[in-house]
């Protein structure tokens, strides 16, 4: 490693370090549900994020891999936007192991702390990144802001332009009329997944990746869904938009359908409220932000402690050489304990 490369990584340590000691709160929710066409990466959740104590902001974007190679670093760009269709404003940012951006790597399964983060060199198929990474934004107002993803590098060195800009509309359970929904409950066979994964959206799919009617974004080549185990397949042939407005059709034409009780009250829709997911979402953000806040303000404390143990170890193996020293020039034993009245008057001492 060059000299040059020492600072950076120092720089970045003290980067990541003064980050994770921010005291920040979620100013805004972007919404990136929908699925992004023919781009190896998707967006899970994306904010914008305020620090209580100096107002600077930040936009924080957490990505998935959808595949199958394992990404080393990504390339993109923040557009701002004021009152145009132009952007006044494009930022580039990178995500990457040298950098030490890509924050706390997660799956459906696991999540790993920062600093086991840090040592990971490339993002796995199915893995997010970019939480608790926070890209600095300008000062100057903006009414919008995109996400555009430019390049991708692989493990092995190969690069990949992208070339997507992040957006897009996903129809929502809850924006259907009550009929179609009442369609969905007749067509639904995964319905004790509704009480714990409840269907939240329409299901996609791209040629890179799926999006599940629980709204996580899965592989183009995962059979299931990776948090509701969902089947893929069923999905886009039996619950996207058409084709619940074909089965509603059908069973309009069926001369022997009668009036079926309206079960779709059981799907609780409170849940599927946009502002009640959003609220949940930022909240369990804010809530880690905080936990990041809190490990690297007990690591300080702890090296605080372990540095006064040090100091304080070092002053006592001071003192007990400087009073050997002394006691080797000051007092001959041997002369002591061959003289008998200097023995005696030792023993009166004592």
């Amino acid at each position: 490693m060059t000299k040059q490369q020492k600072k950076e990584a120092r720089k970045n340590i003290k980067r990541q370090q003064k980050d994770r000691m921010r005291s920040l709160r979620v100013v805004k929710y972007l919404d990136f549900s929908a699925i992004l066409s023919d781009s190896p990466v998707e967006i899970c959740d994306g904010f914008i994020v305020s620090d209580r104590d100096d107002g600077d902001v930040f936009a924080s974007i957490v990505f998935k891999n959808v595949g199958a190679k394992q990404i080393k670093k990504l390339n993109i760009q923040l557009w701002c936007y004021l009152n145009q269709n132009i952007p006044y404003c494009k930022l580039d940012y990178s995500y990457s192991h040298d950098d030490l951006t890509f924050g706390v790597i997660s799956a459906e399964s696991r999540e790993l702390r920062l600093r086991e983060s840090n040592k990971r060199e490339a993002i796995k198929q199915n893995e997010r990144f970019g939480s608790c990474v926070y890209l600095k934004l300008p000062e100057s107002y903006f009414t919008k802001l995109e996400v555009y993803i430019d390049s991708v590098e692989y493990l092995f060195g190969e690069t990949a332009p992208v070339g997507v800009v992040a957006g897009g509309s996903v129809r929502r359970y809850s924006d259907l009329d009550n009929i179609t929904r009442l369609v969905y409950t007749r067509v639904n066979i995964y319905e004790s997944a509704e009480h714990t994964h409840p269907a939240v959206v329409v299901p996609q799919e791209t040629n890179t990746a799926w999006l599940c009617c629980c709204g996580n974004k899965n592989p183009r080549d995962a059979e299931f869904c990776g948090v509701c185990s969902r089947e893929r397949d069923w999905q886009l042939k039996n619950i996207t938009e058409e084709a619940l407005e074909e089965k509603r059709a059908e069973m309009n034409a069926d001369p022997t359908e009668r009036v079926i009780h309206d079960k779709s009250g059981y799907r609780q829709d409170k849940y599927l409220e946009s502002e009640a997911e959003i609220a949940e979402k930022v909240e369990r953000y804010e809530q880690a932000m905080k936990n990041i806040a809190k490990e690297e303000q007990q690591r300080i404390n702890h090296r605080k402690k372990i540095f006064k143990y040090c100091i304080l170890a070092i002053i006592i193996a001071v003192l007990v050489y400087f009073a050997v020293r002394w006691i080797s020039n000051h007092l001959n034993y041997n002369t002591i304990f061959a003289d008998p009245d200097a023995f005696l008057y030792i023993q009166s001492l004592l």
